[in-house]
């Protein structure tokens, strides 16, 4: 592999058909953050539990604008703005109970009519996984763990607090350990753990079941960037279509205080790259670059 896949701090795998081609020597056994990652998982166990994509939010969250559905959270286009200056009172660096992040949320002013514009939003995720918790009366970690990773036998990747006896990766920012914050826990956006191989199994499988609603991950709304071979055609669910390299793959970045995060799933070879830095200035791309040799 490149320069920039040995240097970075952090673990990366490949799999094709299932099948480990690459793996990082130093950090197989490590678990990281996965941020938003994991947003495609949050719609997975909404589609497990069964819920109406097309019903009012404010069915199950009743200070929720009654116009937004949860097709519009999982899509980006409820017009939830992202954390901050978009939602009054909300400061991603103060700590402050879950509930009341919630609660913020839930009263924040839309900053589109819901279906009309594509903003990505961590916000309307949270607001997703809450939505999942009340519906269910299960707590959201174990609405993940029960309804997607054990039913698909997903055994490195898991939700809620790190799982204990492993060892968990620090997140740095240029060098120095940054302190982790509560949003880590917060339900729909950043509470899911896993290790590279997790990751890129989690990945196979999943694209790989018959669970209800897995198809529904992609399209939806389109929205088309370009960069540095990496192109995107639409989000969907929590993922991101288009092709990487000239692969057509399905992906989604993450970022936490201290962390980067990158998961790609290419289809046609059933292939699957897992990309996890626990150093905030590490840029994915040209990991991805490395590794997509090894795609056929």
């Amino acid at each position: 592999m490149g320069t920039s896949t040995s240097a970075f701090r952090g673990a990366a795998a490949v799999t094709v058909e299932g099948e480990v081609v690459f793996e990082s020597a130093e950090t197989k056994t490590t678990w990281y953050r996965l941020a938003s990652v994991g947003k495609h998982i949050c719609a997975t166990a909404i589609f497990q539990a069964g819920l109406d994509l097309h019903t009012p939010v404010a069915a199950w969250l009743p200070t929720m604008d009654d116009r937004v559905t949860l097709h519009h959270l999982l899509t980006h286009t409820a017009g939830v703005a992202h954390w901050q200056p978009g939602v009054p009172g909300f400061d991603i660096d103060v700590p402050m109970p879950v509930e009341e992040r919630l609660r913020l949320m839930e009263g924040a002013p839309l900053i589109a009519e819901p279906g009309a514009a594509w903003h990505y939003s961590s916000p309307g995720y949270a607001l997703a996984g809450r939505v999942l918790e009340v519906a269910t009366g299960r707590p959201y970690a174990e609405c993940l763990n029960a309804y997607v990773f054990a039913a698909l036998g997903a055994t490195a990747i898991t939700a809620g607090d790190p799982p204990a006896g492993r060892t968990i990766a620090q997140g740095h920012r240029d060098g120095q350990p940054v302190p982790t914050n509560d949003l880590t826990s917060l339900p729909g956006t950043r509470d899911v753990w896993a290790t590279a191989a997790g990751l890129a199994d989690f990945t196979t499988r999943l694209h790989t079941s018959t669970l209800r609603g897995v198809r529904d991950l992609i399209g939806h709304v389109a929205m088309v960037t370009d960069e540095d071979s990496i192109t995107t055609e639409s989000y969907g669910y929590g993922l991101y279509a288009g092709t990487v390299d000239g692969k057509a793959a399905y992906l989604h970045p993450g970022d936490n205080p201290g962390f980067q995060t990158l998961s790609v799933w290419f289809p046609e070879q059933r292939a699957s790259i897992a990309i996890l830095a626990n150093e905030e200035t590490t840029d994915p791309l040209p990991i991805l670059h490395d590794l997509v040799r090894l795609v056929p």
